[in-house]
């Protein structure tokens, strides 16, 4: 549950939802996903989600994953996420990156406090 918590050494530490943004940009459609970007990053501020990291997939080390690129954006909530998904400005540019990307996956995550608490979760089967 989204929240405040406390993390090992003491810091205030608040609970995050990432979103793993994994796509391939379609050939000559270069210019179009630039125009996304340009334009999201004045939305994703309104909603204080914060860019973690945007880059090119180097190497993969398992599985079947071919991506070319890689974004990790995180959001306070999973209900700041919602908002900014159904927002008027942000529909008004989506068409911008959706028919310029192929092979996209965009997963919503939320951390485990510690790896204990996912080593916990896992051992109550989940729950």
């Amino acid at each position: 549950m989204p929240g405040r918590r406390v993390a090992a050494a003491g810091l205030e530490r608040h609970n995050v939802i990432v979103v793993l943004n994994l796509f391939d940009i379609i050939p000559g459609k270069e210019g179009d996903y630039a125009e996304y970007l340009r334009r999201v990053q004045p939305i994703l501020d309104r909603f204080g989600a914060k860019v973690l990291l945007y880059g090119l997939t180097k190497m993969i080390f398992l599985g079947n994953c071919t991506q070319q690129y890689c974004g990790l954006i995180a959001y306070r909530s999973l209900d700041d996420l919602r908002k900014l998904s159904h927002d008027p400005d942000f529909n008004g540019i989506r068409h911008l990156r959706d028919d310029s990307t192929a092979n996209y996956v965009l997963t919503a995550i939320e951390d485990f406090q510690t790896m204990n608490h996912a080593v916990e979760y896992l051992e109550n089967g989940g729950k």
